[in-house]
């Protein structure tokens, strides 16, 4: 008799383990996959379907399952452990009085099945269920259906309750309850998704780029009209040719005198086919209308609207009707895949990564101050640079430093400095094991530095060098994956993907 209530007990554990591993799998699968699979016209994704569609009548059934099978497994199992356990004890060999046994029995009981109800029958089918979400769901479907039926009387009893309870304290039922995955938490989804080794970096790269593209306005890509290359009605045509020839474009503004006084633009393609034989083309008579938008015109719109009329080029106004700047569809495009280049501009291409002195970057560097980040990376780059006067450089960067610190938030600290001997820039890339106090706009704890140098002619490219890292270090995902790389290889191949895939 002993050995079957036993049995049963382990029975009830097991039964009670079955239960807890479907809740937390239909709590935890995602309905979006299920509903891939439904279309697909899988049967159990369909039944999974309808269960997660009336799913606080089913957390109701398989509580119910949980509750009885606790129930009865303390009312089983306790009595015949105890049972065995007072027979071992009044086998010793002193004496120990009846109510004495009867305590210690019950305790130890007690102990041990909650012991065994809450690791096998709780915490390790918990956590099956939830690493075996989607194929739990899947095949618990129609035999959880079964059990709904053969309990519809209870079950749907305690649904009415728990969700008139809800209700009434201002809560939605559980089916009713909609998931809703925010913008950051996609984010975040996605920067697990490609940790899993399931999305490709590069992917990752673009698709945030996809996120920030739709909060974009025209104002913030444009090319302002002072920084515009144009030709002129006023200028001679020899002027406006040598224009044509240095800057290589396929469309060029065109205005009566400045920028500020754009009438149009000139296509090369006209001067090609209407024009070629003419020494001196009319300018005037190859006009074509431009488009015209305005600088608070969200690009996400811009790009639907160029491409079905035509345009590549448009004049962007501010809320003045003040011609600003220059959209190009380009200029859009490279907001989704980062710069784009043709045969003309590669030679004045750079990018962050083509910076980098790959003997100058290290991880797992420990430094207790400013002062010592400064002068360990300064030491890798005079390893790489030997012509590199590492003290005049130090002085140079500290001076700067202690006036201004280069902390600028999100973990991330750019000290730099411009040096006459240098003919190009040279940037080290160092990520700490421990945070290096850096004053910071955020007060957040720098881990990754980027020493930047460049030629004290260049202030320019010393500004735009600043501003890449400044673009880059928004990203979330990216920082997690610098701040996680296994080598300096991957550090510099984390950043040369970031550099080329996400827009500035």
């Amino acid at each position: 008799m002993i050995t079957l209530l036993l049995f049963v007990s382990l029975l009830l554990i097991v039964i009670n383990g079955a239960f807890v591993w479907v809740e937390f799998a239909l709590v935890r699968v995602r309905p979006s996959r299920i509903e891939m699979l439904a279309r697909h016209g899988g049967k159990r994704a369909i039944q999974a379907q309808e269960v997660l569609a009336r799913l606080d009548v089913y957390l109701a059934a398989i509580q119910l399952g949980i509750s009885v099978c606790s129930l009865a497994l303390g009312w089983i199992g306790e009595p015949a452990i105890a049972k065995i356990l007072t027979g071992g004890f009044q086998s010793l060999p002193f004496e120990l009085s009846p109510k004495v046994i009867h305590l210690i029995s019950f305790s130890l009981a007690l102990a041990l099945l909650t012991f065994s109800h809450i690791v096998l029958g709780e915490l390790v089918p918990r956590s099956i269920g939830i690493q075996l979400a989607e194929a739990t769901a899947l095949w618990s479907a129609f035999p959880l259906k079964v059990f709904n039926m053969v309990m519809r009387a209870p079950v749907a009893f305690m649904a009415f309750c728990s969700v008139s309870l809800l209700r009434f304290m201002g809560f939605k039922a559980a089916a009713e309850s909609e998931s809703i995955v925010t913008e950051e938490e996609m984010r975040i989804l996605l920067g697990e998704t490609q940790e899993k080794g399931t999305l490709p970096f590069e992917r990752l790269m673009l698709l945030e780029n996809l996120f920030d593209f739709g909060g974009t306005k025209a104002g913030e890509v444009m090319t302002p009209l002072e920084k515009a290359t144009v030709l002129s009605l006023a200028k001679p045509w020899a002027e406006n040719l040598e224009v044509i020839r240095s800057r290589r474009f396929s469309r060029y503004p065109l205005c009566e005198d400045g920028p500020e006084s754009i009438v149009g633009m000139v296509h090369v393609k006209d001067l090609l086919l209407r024009a070629a034989a003419v020494a001196e083309p009319d300018l005037r008579s190859l006009r074509r209308d431009l488009a015209e938008v305005k600088d608070s015109d969200p690009i996400e719109k811009l790009l639907k609207v160029f491409p079905d009329k035509g345009v590549h080029l448009s004049l962007v106004k501010n809320a003045a009707g003040k011609p600003v700047g220059l959209l190009s569809l380009e200029d859009i495009i490279e907001e989704l895949v980062g710069e784009v280049h043709d045969e003309f501009d590669l030679p004045a291409a750079w990018s962050l990564s083509g910076l980098v002195v790959p003997g100058a970057v290290a991880v797992a560097m420990q430094a207790p101050d400013r002062e010592s980040v400064i002068t360990q990376l300064l030491e890798k780059l005079h390893a790489a640079v030997p012509e590199l006067d590492v003290k005049e450089t130090f002085k140079l960067i500290w001076d700067r430093e202690t006036k201004f610190s280069s902390g600028v938030g999100r973990g991330i600290a750019v000290p730099h400095a411009r040096l006459p001997v240098l003919t190009r820039p040279i940037v080290a890339l160092g990520r700490f094991a421990k945070p290096v106090p850096f004053p910071a706009p955020d007060a957040a704890p720098v881990r990754l530095v980027f020493l930047i140098l460049t030629p004290a002619s260049t202030p320019i490219l010393q500004l735009k060098i600043l501003q890449r890292i400044a673009s880059l270090g928004t990203n979330e995902n990216l920082r997690r994956k610098l701040l996680r790389a296994k080598s300096a290889e991957h550090l510099l191949e984390l950043l040369r993907t970031a550099d080329t895939m996400l827009a500035v």
